[in-house]
C-alpha cells in the first residue's frame, strides 16, 4: 500500500504536457511580431529623416568645446551622476553594480509566483506608487541640495514682501559663541544646514583639542576639520613611524602599485565617496523597511517591485534633469535657459565660407 501511494504521488508531482495554446514559442510568435516592429519602425525612421533634417552641428574640432557639452540622451544619467560623486565611482562603479545586480534578481527571487505579469503580487500597485513617490521626492531633493538650491531660495525670501535685501543663511551665523563649549555645537550647526555636499570638504569647519596628533606638520594642540585631515600619511607608506627609502628594487608596476610617500584626503573621500553611497544604499533600505513596517512588501518578489520601481525612477529623473535643466557650464537652470546648441550664435561657430578648413566667429564674422 505503502509503495502505490509513492508511486502516485511521484506520478502526480510529474508536470502535465501543456497544450499548444498555452505556450508561446519563440518561432513564430515572437520573431513573427519583432519582423514587423522593425519593418514598422524602418518606415517611421525612413519618413522622418526625409521630411525632418537631423539637429547636427558642425564637424566635431578637438579645438573648439560646446557650452555646455552633453552625451547622447541615453548616457544622460551617468553625466548628470558625474556631477554628484567622484567620477570613477559614477562612470564606473555604479554602472556596473547596477548591471550585476539587476542580473542577480532572477538569483535572489527565485519565486515562481505570478512570474511574467505585471503587479502580480497583491500589493504590486501600492509598492510601485509609493516607491515612485519617494524615489521621486529624494532624487529631486538630493539635486537641490547639491545644488544648494535651498540656500538661494531661503536668502531671497525677503522677494515675497518686496525687499531685494538677502537674508544671511543660517549655516554662515554662529549663535553659540557665548555659550560653554560653543565650538562642539557650532560643528553640529554648521553640519546641520551645509549648503551642499562639497561643503564638507570646502566649509565646514571644527576642532576639538587634543594631546597628541598623528602625521607630519604643524601641530597646534587641536584636531581640525579639514586641515588635519585632507593628508593622512597610509599605514607603512616608508614617510611615517617607519622610514625607509623608496624601494628600487621592485618592478615598475610594483612601484605604481605601492603607496610609499602617499596620504589619503579624508574629507575629500566623504565628499566625493561616502556620502553619496549612504545616499544610494540607505535611502533604499530606508524604503523597504517602511513598507514592510507597513506591511506591504511580504516577500522577495515585493521587495524587488519596490527596488525596480525605485531605480527606473532615479533613470528617467537623472536623464530629465540632464537634457532640461543643464545649462552653460553645467548649472542647474529652468528649461528655458538651456542653450540652443544649433541656433545660438554665442555657442556655435561655423566654417567661414570658402575657408573649408577655417573657423569663424559667427558674433563678429571674425576669422579665428
Amino acid at each position: 500500500m505503502a509503495v502505490a501511494t509513492q508511486a502516485a504521488s511521484t506520478r502526480e508531482s510529474v508536470r502535465l504536457k501543456r497544450e499548444r495554446d498555452q505556450e508561446l514559442l519563440v518561432w513564430p510568435d515572437l520573431v513573427f511580431i519583432e519582423f514587423i516592429a522593425a519593418v514598422v519602425f524602418t518606415i517611421a525612421f525612413v519618413i522622418l529623416s526625409t521630411l525632418v533634417n537631423a539637429p547636427l552641428l558642425n564637424q566635431a574640432n578637438s579645438n573648439i568645446t560646446p557650452n555646455p557639452s552633453k552625451a547622447p540622451w541615453y548616457f544622460m544619467n551617468l553625466q548628470e551622476l558625474l556631477l554628484h560623486m567622484d567620477k570613477g565611482l559614477a562612470g564606473v562603479i555604479v554602472p556596473t553594480a547596477l548591471l550585476v545586480g539587476l542580473m542577480v534578481i532572477p538569483y535572489v527571487d527565485r519565486s515562481n509566483d505570478g512570474q511574467g505579469g505585471w503587479f502580480a503580487t497583491p500589493n504590486a500597485i501600492r509598492i510601485t506608487v509609493f516607491s515612485f513617490v519617494y524615489s521621486s521626492v529624494w532624487i529631486t531633493w538630493l539635486i537641490l541640495w547639491d545644488n544648494s538650491s535651498h540656500v538661494n531660495v531661503y536668502q531671497r525670501l525677503p522677494l515675497l514682501w518686496g525687499s531685494h535685501e538677502k537674508l544671511q543663511w543660517l549655516g554662515d551665523k554662529h549663535p553659540f559663541n557665548s555659550w560653554p563649549g560653543g565650538d562642539f555645537f557650532q560643528g553640529i550647526w554648521d553640519f546641520v544646514f551645509l549648503r551642499n555636499r562639497l561643503s564638507i570638504r570646502d566649509q565646514w569647519h571644527w576642532a576639538i583639542p587634543v594631546p597628541w596628533q598623528p602625521g607630519s606638520g604643524h601641530h597646534d594642540g587641536y584636531l581640525n576639520w579639514p586641515q588635519d585631515f585632507s593628508q593622512v600619511p597610509l599605514p607603512l607608506n616608508g614617510t611615517w613611524l617607519w622610514y625607509w627609502n623608496k624601494p628600487g628594487w621592485m618592478p615598475g608596476w610594483m612601484l605604481h602599485v605601492y603607496w610609499y610617500d602617499s596620504d589619503i584626503n579624508i574629507p575629500a573621500i566623504t565628499a566625493e565617496y561616502v556620502v553619496p553611497i549612504i545616499a544610494m544604499v540607505g535611502l533604499p533600505a530606508l524604503m523597504i523597511f517602511v513598507l514592510k513596517k507597513l506591511g506591504w512588501v511580504t516577500t522577495m518578489r515585493d521587495a524587488m517591485v519596490a527596488l525596480f520601481t525605485g531605480f527606473i525612477t532615479v533613470y528617467v529623473a537623472l536623464t530629465i534633469v540632464g537634457v532640461a535643466f543643464r545649462g552653460l557650464g553645467q548649472q542647474l537652470v529652468p528649461p528655458t535657459h538651456v542653450p540652443n546648441l544649433d541656433k545660438d550664435p554665442h555657442i556655435m561657430r561655423q566654417e567661414a565660407p570658402g575657408h573649408p578648413y577655417g573657423l569663424y566667429d559667427p558674433r563678429s564674422g571674425v576669422n579665428a
